[in-house]
């Protein structure tokens, strides 16, 4: 991929998210969900054009030659325990391998730009263990682990 051709953009999801942006979220599946028999892609496609229209949602798209390549998708909300802090929460954060080494950083950069011209006092990252998101983040200054995770099946 070349650098120059890529494009970070705000875009609406919600009507790319079965079109489009689709071979992507099956790659971002296949590639870091934890627990396939359980979760089975179906994004409630309803759910975000609503977030979007009420203004709770933003999502970046990152393309290159016009062709989705990566995507950042943010949920804006007033913290429960601190209702003064407005926090950027990160859905989702996907760049297709071959992209990576020019996109990843961008598109966080880009990500972070926007939740703070939202008025977003934070931003919460989600990494799954043992990935470069993960590295990236740990070795950034302005990055720390507040939470970690877990999950049950139940």
């Amino acid at each position: 991929m070349i650098d120059a051709d890529l494009t970070i953009t705000e875009e609406p999801i919600a009507g790319i998210i079965e079109t489009e942006l689709w071979p992507l979220l099956i790659e971002h599946r296949e590639e870091l969900t934890t627990d396939k028999s359980l979760m089975v892609l179906a994004p409630n496609v309803e759910a975000y054009r609503q977030a979007e229209e009420d203004g709770l949602l933003f999502a970046l798209v990152a393309r290159c030659g016009g062709r989705i390549v990566g995507y950042s998708a943010n949920f804006l909300v007033r913290h429960l325990h601190y209702m003064d802090l407005i926090v950027a929460q990160n859905d989702v954060l996907f760049v297709t391998r071959s992209a990576r080494a020019a996109t990843g950083l961008r598109l966080l950069a880009a990500t972070r730009a926007a939740a703070k011209a939202r008025g977003a006092q934070l931003v919460t990252w989600h990494a799954k263990p043992d990935t470069t998101l993960e590295a990236i983040l740990t070795r950034r200054k302005t990055c720390r682990v507040q939470d970690i995770v877990f999950t049950e099946r139940v």
